[in-house]
């Protein structure tokens, strides 16, 4: 009969080793859950307030390119986003299609790695409207290695697909520190 019972006492001990095993993981993974939900509806926030800003400010002017802001020093390993207004400046619906050009970099820097740090829509046709404003957002994310120090000159070309003659840029400079 005793031996019987320790097997029970084990069993039993088992069973409850693997409830509160299971409690902790459960708590522990909604509180995950709950941690990176919050930061992508901040993140989700913050993109769509800084689209909403970059609206307002464009709405401004009646150029067919802009961009928010024109100049940016970042140091190696950091990232920042940069506000890019399109609008349709002719009297009829037309596409339209964004590209980044590499011009300008220091000597020991690759004209194609450095066009990497650069992360956004371009190269996606957009359709507008007359008159009607695309926000977009350009994420620059300079590596922590491998990004000589210097000033990167860039230009953000807009072109109409369908040969409106739409074919404008805005300079943009990038400092890294």
């Amino acid at each position: 009969m005793q031996k019987k019972r320790g097997a029970l006492d084990l069993s039993m001990n088992t069973i409850v080793v693997i409830v509160i095993g299971i409690t902790i993981l459960t708590l522990g993974l909604r509180w995950v859950f709950g941690v990176f939900g919050d930061i992508e509806e901040s993140r989700r926030g913050v993109s769509e307030g800084m689209r909403q800003q970059i609206r307002e400010t464009f709405g401004e002017t009646d150029e067919a390119i802009n961009m928010i802001p024109k100049t940016v020093t970042l140091e190696q390993g950091e990232k920042f986003d940069v506000g890019l207004g399109i609008r349709n400046t002719l009297k009829e619906q037309h596409p339209f299609v964004y590209d980044i050009i590499i011009q300008d970099i220091p000597e020991n820097a690759d004209k194609n790695v450095v066009k990497n740090w650069f992360v956004s829509g371009a190269g996606t046709p957009i359709n507008l409207d007359s008159g009607e404003l695309q926000a977009d957002i350009i994420s620059i994310d300079v590596p922590k290695q491998n990004a000589p120090l210097g000033v990167y000159r860039i230009s953000v070309t807009l072109k109409c697909t369908d040969g409106c003659g739409i074919d404008e840029y805005v300079p943009f400079v990038l400092r890294v520190q």
